[in-house]
């Protein structure tokens, strides 16, 4: 090694040990912070591959490719695939609007509407938002069983039921069809699934053969809410 090298290189680590830094050298994260934006990173790209491809056909090693990481470093944030799939299937939920939680039951057809209307404008907002949401429910409603069991207690039952009194309070006085609470349910999640989560459905129904499903506009959300509320 040549003395003007050495001499660099020496005063580079005097300086170090001083604790000089560069302005421009960021510190990286800690570990903590690190390992949760990893923990992200995998469950953004699990949510792509769960939502298109289902549970049975979703790969774990794929995850982890995606997520440029080995799929040992893989399994140390998610023990096994069904640990991965609950973790982001709580991550998809997160955002779920709770419209109907934080409104008093309506008194009186203004105020049922007001309310109802909210609600299915909220929900329409978030599946276009977070469409794979639907995709998680309608891939595990096809499949059945201990999961599909498992996202319904854990996430949907409770906000299901908080919404049943608004639900009855709105048709006493008008404001949505004379019809069961479990046929408005079943039928406009399925309706605002399928038109805002489920847009290929859509495109592929009133678009051209081939065309982009980001060139087919949707179904305006007040005209979807006009199927459901008077």
């Amino acid at each position: 090694m040549s003395r003007p090298v050495f001499d660099d290189l020496q005063a580079r680590l005097r300086s170090l040990a001083r604790g000089d830094l560069p302005s421009a050298v960021a510190l990286p994260g800690s570990r903590a912070e690190r390992s949760a934006a990893l923990r992200a990173r995998i469950i953004e790209v699990a949510k792509a591959e769960f939502a298109a491809k289902g549970y049975d056909g979703a790969s774990v090693r794929g995850i982890a490719a995606t997520a440029g990481i080995e799929q040992g470093h893989l399994g140390y944030h998610f023990k096994t695939k069904r640990a991965l799939w609950e973790a982001t299937v709580d991550v998809v939920f997160a955002d779920f609007p709770e419209t109907v939680q934080e409104m008093p039951v309506p008194r009186t057809y203004d105020d049922a509407r007001m309310v109802m209307r909210a609600m299915l404008q909220n929900y329409a907002t978030y599946c276009i938002a977070a469409p794979e949401h639907a995709r998680f429910v309608f891939n595990e409603a096809s499949a059945g069983g201990e999961r599909l069991e498992w996202m319904v207690e854990r996430h949907i039952r409770k906000r299901v039921k908080a919404m049943e009194p608004v639900f009855r309070a709105a048709r006493d006085r008008g404001a949505v069809a004379a019809t069961s609470f479990e046929a408005f349910m079943v039928s406009f999640l399925a309706a605002f699934g399928l038109t805002y989560a489920l847009h290929t459905f859509q495109a592929a129904i009133f678009g051209p053969p081939g065309a982009d499903p980001g060139t087919i506009p949707p179904v305006p959300i007040d005209e979807m809410i006009a199927l459901f509320v008077k």
